[in-house]
């Protein structure tokens, strides 16, 4: 039986489902709203907050320093001394008195601790300490130098060994026990600071008479001693160390040669210098030994070269001096004994140190680097800190100044009651403790991060061993005399140069593809052509640059030349592919039009490779004199070859302009009446003389070029490197090929059909209607896929930390290596330091990053915005 019909719904009940519906659908579109919203909303707030997290962590670079309080206490010896030293947490003081004495003291309570005469029965005559103290040679009135360790010794007592009355001292707190300072830990344990003094075997110098001037540096093979003694004689001695490897017993040899200059050929040699030994101010020995300068007090000064020490020699003769009414009061070396700071009796300040200037292989002569700012009285003691490029002078007026040595700045400024003659900066740079007449005065400074400053990360500056100012990032070395470098122009330049090779390579093959596919390509072909491409993206950046350098990287190094010619012959090759196609008979072209001619497209890449497989050879003997890695090294061959090769793709465009505007309009006027194998066959004959035409005119620019002298290596073409910027165009360049294929093909895709049909109706080819509709319509589209493509290319990392080499310079060879933000931020971060200046320069670099990330998308905006609204009436 049928069942019965189910009852219609009243009207009222129909009523009131239609409202509910539409309740529901206005409660989903205002949810959906809400959540849209909030995410937009949420996404602008965790991009501001990434910002003020990088700018909070970067804020201290460019604090202030300061002077966060000051002790002072006073002394019973008002002499000037020859050293002060001060342990790393200032607790503990020494003092070498001109007597010889050796004075212990509190740097909390002032309080003397220990009074010792280590060189009884010696006269000390003259000193030289390391920076930091802790290696010192003595020199003596008999003529004789000792070597000594002067080195604060540490140790964590037990609450047993400790008086009962010391037990309660408190974190922060110290006090004199057993010889040194006591002092409780942050962790709770008690610290025992004191100070060993070990003095060695006297040295024989060769003379009886004192020494008046001696300097010292340790080397790994030894000591390494200079001394100008009472007779005038100027002594440098270098000491070997050797262990025997069975007994561990060390022997030691001391080598000397007394420096002394010539006064012509066939004359007798006269001492290293005119002036008496009471005008020298000082003796000087730099480096690991390879200089020494004898500085007179008028600033006259003698510097000589020992890297050959059996041969010494004076190649300089120079003054220090500016004024010469003044005099020099004060020389100290930098930390890392290169860069020598001088003051004299105006006041002023200048730093020197050997450089070679002009000539790469020249003699490293002494230059003047930087004149501080001046004081307004004498120098009278300069002070070097052991562990940074930090600076302190003391003037007559009594005024203290500390400054950065890299960057000639002067950090602050200091009034005293009265002048001080001997200045210590701690090793942790964190004081500036002075000797006066009688007193101690101990300023705890906070000097911040003065190496990274404006001027240093973003001006080039004249460093150690430079020829002059540059832009260097050299952020770390394995020794404290080490010159910190962080210039984060190197780093920016790298960046720039990754993302315009790589765009160069991937930005043409994409956009090319994308109009292919979207114009020419037969329907059934394209979704599967476009979800290969797509897939693309999927490959891990990591293995790209896996793949890159130890895959890609050596095989290219070895078939160099066959990867140059096929820049030129698989474009070559499918232009001739393309023309030999007109020369098919209309029905087949017809026929094959679809998955045939894209066959026939993809037959012709490996001919051009297989095609510059043969050439390569062939273009190295001729154009490369038979090896282009020792022609790109300026071994061999002259510049023409590399001006033929460099100017061939700007040849080739110049004779396409004047063919299109020239020959062009010549032969639609006389092929009017011609059938298609004819337009055919001139057009593959035009072709051909295109190419000779440009061979013909790189040639002859090549050697107008070359007769001017001109070479372009050391330019775009230099040295062969391994990992280089041509590997990480082509890689990465492979990475954003899909990224903006898809994109720029999309935008295509949208232009209306309409507008297709509307210009081939017209009589418009589809290459016209291409170039003239479809693409100026989608401008705004292509133009986005190409900025999402640059700003995927700027913020890669693993791509070009694996394959680039990793090297921080400055050159636009391709065949050369660079160092981005983000791989040198990626390397050097996990190793960094926290809140070290270091440290606060990774998130700059960071900074940068993200600044010029948002400059380039708001640029990307505003054009796209201006592409958009010229088409927006269609």
């Amino acid at each position: 039986s049928e069942a019965p019909p189910m009852p219609l719904a009243s009207p009222a009940r129909r009523s009131a489902r239609s409202r509910n519906t539409r309740r529901s659908v206005r409660l989903v579109e205002l949810f959906a709203s809400l959540a849209i919203t909030a995410g937009g909303i949420g996404t602008i707030i965790a991009v501001g907050l990434i910002f003020v997290f990088l700018a909070w962590v970067v804020r201290p670079l460019f604090d202030s320093p300061g002077v966060l309080g000051a002790e002072r206490f006073q002394v019973d010896d008002s002499q000037v001394p020859f050293q002060v030293g001060v342990d790393e947490d200032r607790l503990l003081s020494w003092t070498l008195g001109r007597d010889g004495s050796l004075e212990l003291h509190s740097l909390e309570s002032g309080a003397r601790i220990d009074l010792r005469q280590p060189f009884e029965g010696s006269t000390l005559t003259s000193a030289s300490f390391s920076l930091g103290g802790e290696d010192a040679v003595f020199g003596f009135a008999d003529g004789t130098a000792r070597g000594a360790k002067v080195a604060f010794r540490t140790a964590f007592r037990e609450e047993a060994d400790i008086p009962e009355d010391l037990r309660g001292i408190a974190y922060g707190a110290s006090t004199i026990f057993d010889g040194g300072i006591l002092d409780r830990t942050a962790i709770g344990q008690l610290r025992h600071t004191t100070l060993d003094f070990e003095l060695e075997e006297p040295l024989e110098t060769g003379d009886d008479s004192a020494v008046v001037r001696i300097d010292h540096v340790v080397t790994p093979s030894g000591l390494s001693l200079v001394t100008l003694q009472e007779s005038g004689a100027l002594r440098v001695s270098r000491e070997r160390r050797k262990r025997n490897l069975l007994t561990g017993k060390v022997t030691k040899s001391l080598r000397h040669a007394e420096l002394v200059s010539s006064t012509g050929e066939g004359s007798e040699d006269q001492p290293a210098t005119p002036m008496a030994p009471g005008d020298v101010l000082a003796v000087r020995i730099g480096g690991l030994g390879q200089h020494v300068y004898v500085i007179g007090r008028d600033g006259a000064t003698h510097h000589w070269d020992l890297r050959s020490f059996s041969e010494p020699r004076l190649y300089e003769e120079l003054d220090l001096l500016a004024d010469p009414e003044g005099q020099l009061t004060a020389v100290e070396f930098v930390t890392g004994r290169q860069t020598l700071v001088v003051g004299d009796s105006w006041g002023r300040l200048t730093t020197w140190f050997p450089a070679r200037i002009g000539d790469p292989d020249g003699e490293p002569l002494l230059r003047k680097v930087a004149e501080f700012e001046s004081g307004d009285a004498e120098v009278l003691a300069i002070a070097a800190a052991p562990r940074s490029r930090l600076i302190a002078a003391s003037f007559g007026s009594g005024r203290i100044a500390l400054y950065q040595s890299t960057l000639a700045s002067r950090l602050l400024g200091i009034d005293g009651d009265e002048p001080l003659r001997s200045l210590t900066i701690p090793p942790k740079g964190d004081a500036l403790i002075g000797r006066g007449a009688g007193k101690v005065v101990s300023w705890e400074i906070d000097p911040k991060h003065p190496e990274a400053n404006l001027t240093a990360l973003f001006t080039p500056l004249w460093y150690e061993g430079y020829e002059g100012p540059s832009h260097v990032w050299q952020s770390s070395s394995a020794s404290d005399d080490f010159e910190p470098k962080l210039g984060l122009i190197p780093l920016i330049f790298g960046t720039l140069k990754a993302t315009l090779y790589s765009l160069l390579f991937g930005a043409p093959l994409a956009i090319l593809a994308a109009i292919y596919t979207s114009e020419f390509l037969s329907p059934k072909l394209r979704s599967s052509i476009k979800s290969t491409v797509e897939l693309m993206a999927s490959l891990p950046s990591v293995v790209l640059g896996f793949i890159g350098a130890l895959v890609i990287a050596p095989f290219v190094q070895e078939v160099l030349p066959a990867v140059m010619a096929a820049f030129l012959t698989v474009p070559l090759t499918l232009l001739a592919g393309a023309y030999l196609w007109q020369l098919l008979p209309p029905h087949l072209a017809l026929r094959w039009a679809g998955w045939q001619r894209f066959l026939a497209i993809g037959l012709s890449l490996p001919i051009g490779v297989f095609t510059a497989i043969g050439v390569g050879p062939l273009l190295e003997r001729l154009v490369f004199s038979g090896d282009v890695t020792a022609w790109l090294g300026g071994q061999q061959g002259v510049a023409w070859g590399g001006w033929f090769f460099l100017l061939l793709p700007l040849a080739g465009l110049a004779m396409a302009f004047v063919g299109a505007l020239v020959f062009s309009p010549w032969l639609r006027e006389r092929s009017v009446d011609w059938d298609r194998s004819q337009l055919a066959r001139v057009d593959g004959l035009s072709f051909l003389g295109a190419i000779l035409a440009t061979m013909a005119v790189a040639a002859a620019t090549a050697f107008a070029l070359q007769s001017l002298g001109l070479d372009p290596r050391g330019g775009v073409v230099a040295t062969y490197v391994q990992r280089n910027a041509l590997i990480v165009g082509f890689v990465m360049g492979f990475a954003i090929v899909p990224i903006i294929y898809t994109l720029a093909e999309d935008a295509l895709s949208e232009v209306p059909v309409a507008l297709r049909e509307g210009s081939l109706g017209a009589g418009a080819t589809r290459w016209q209607t291409a170039v003239r509709i479809v693409i100026p319509f989608a401008m705004s589209g292509i133009f986005s896929a190409l900025m999402i493509g640059l700003g995927r290319a700027v913020g890669e990392t693993m791509i070009v930390l694996m394959a680039a080499g990793n090297t921080p310079i400055m050159e636009w060879n391709i065949f050369n290596g660079f160092r981005t933000l983000s791989a040198n931020i990626a390397v050097e971060l996990p190793e960094a330091v926290e809140g070290s200046a270091h440290y606060r320069t990774l998130f700059l670099a960071a900074l940068v990053l993200f600044g010029l990330t948002f400059v380039l998308n708001t640029l990307a905006e505003l054009v796209r915005r201006h592409f958009r609204s010229r088409f927006k009436a269609l």
